[in-house]
């Protein structure tokens, strides 16, 4: 078999050894993420190929998303109605009001479990919709515990800097309002991101990751201007401070995680090594 047949037989194949090209003069070099650069005849530039990127589903992955809807489907059967309230204060200034009245999600249940939801399963879609760009196979489960505590830090220092400036600018009622419209954001994304997160692993192709990614897309980008126009009303700040506000606690932070998770996908940056 000459050459240029050789690697038309490996590309067609998408094979999952090295024995055969071993064999060969063709040039590999193996990936952690489980793939192979190989070289093409007369010198030309390397193709970037998959092995078994979406034949196989990580188990763990899988029953990290069922303890995630688990946990959701029980604070709904014995907290019906505080549920309900971070459902209703999504889009209604009348359920915040009436859920503060109550009770503070920041500091009694379900507002930890729906935290906890939340961070796993932005782990998991970040992870996996990051791994589609850089084209990256799926991520294992020690990877997407790596980035849970990436979004975990994320989320505390997110906070931490919010009650920080509400104590200079006295402005405690306002974020707590804030903080509790963010928490039904939280509930809002889960929801939204378990079937996401599902198609992403079981229709890999270009049509599964654009519906997933913009149902996630537009959730975040109605709780951003949720969060913008209920500051807007509810406090004298004019329209540049508050963007400028936006942007110190929303879209820097986040733009830094993307490139954080990044790091962690291409192991770069370990939170604790998995490796066994």
């Amino acid at each position: 078999m000459s050459q240029a047949e050789l690697y038309n037989f490996l590309i067609g194949k998408n094979d999952s050894t090295l024995s055969t090209l071993d064999s060969t003069n063709v040039d590999t070099i193996g990936l952690a993420a489980g793939q192979t650069f190989i070289t093409k005849p007369h010198g030309t530039d390397p193709v970037l190929t998959h092995r078994s990127h979406y034949k196989s589903i990580d188990p763990y992955l899988l029953l990290l998303i069922g303890l995630s809807a688990v946990s959701l489907v029980l604070v709904k059967h014995f907290m019906p109605r505080r549920f309900f309230q971070l459902l209703g204060t999504y889009t209604a200034n009348r359920w915040l009001n009436q859920l503060l009245r109550e009770w503070n999600p920041s500091k009694s249940m379900p507002g930890p479990a729906v935290v906890l939801s939340y961070i796993f399963l932005l782990a998991l879609m970040l992870g996996l919709v990051l791994s589609k760009n850089h084209q990256l196979a799926n991520p294992q489960i020690g990877i997407i515990l790596n980035i849970a505590s990436v979004v975990f830090l994320f989320t505390l220092v997110r906070q931490s800097v919010s009650k920080f400036i509400s104590l200079i600018f006295r402005n405690h009622v306002l974020n707590i309002q804030l903080r509790t419209i963010e928490f039904s954001h939280y509930l809002i994304a889960s929801l939204t991101m378990i079937p996401s997160i599902i198609g992403l692993l079981l229709y890999p192709n270009e049509t599964g990751f654009y519906i997933s990614l913009i149902l996630v897309s537009i959730v975040f980008i109605f709780s951003f201007i949720r969060t913008f126009f209920y500051s807007l009303g509810a406090a004298p700040f004019s329209v540049f401070y508050l963007f400028l506000y936006l942007c110190a606690l929303e879209i820097v932070p986040f733009l830094l995680l993307l490139k954080t998770i990044s790091l962690v996908l291409t192991g770069e940056i370990l939170i604790f090594d998995t490796s066994v």
